[in-house]
């Protein structure tokens, strides 16, 4: 992971049990009600960043999973 081509750390949160309510036709088991999952992952805190234009790149795999992904993030002045 790179923000304006530097490494960004990201944190490791092991696996926690919770549980999800979904929605009739949702894209983890397509039917309404309430199911266990694990939450876990990656994440990442990003510091403000200054006016215009930068560059976010995720990329990633564990087993048969994969990310690849290049953002462009624009950045509008603060009127505060």
């Amino acid at each position: 992971m790179a923000l304006d081509g530097k490494p960004v750390r990201p944190e490791t949160y092991e696996g926690d049990s919770i549980v999800v309510e979904g929605v009739q036709d949702n894209q983890v088991t397509g039917e309404k009600g309430r199911f266990a999952a694990t939450g876990c992952g990656l994440w990442v805190q990003l510091p403000p960043l200054a006016p215009g234009a930068h560059s976010l790149k995720i990329h990633g795999k564990s087993g048969d999973f994969s990310v690849d992904v290049d953002y462009v993030l624009t950045v509008g002045a603060s009127s505060v």
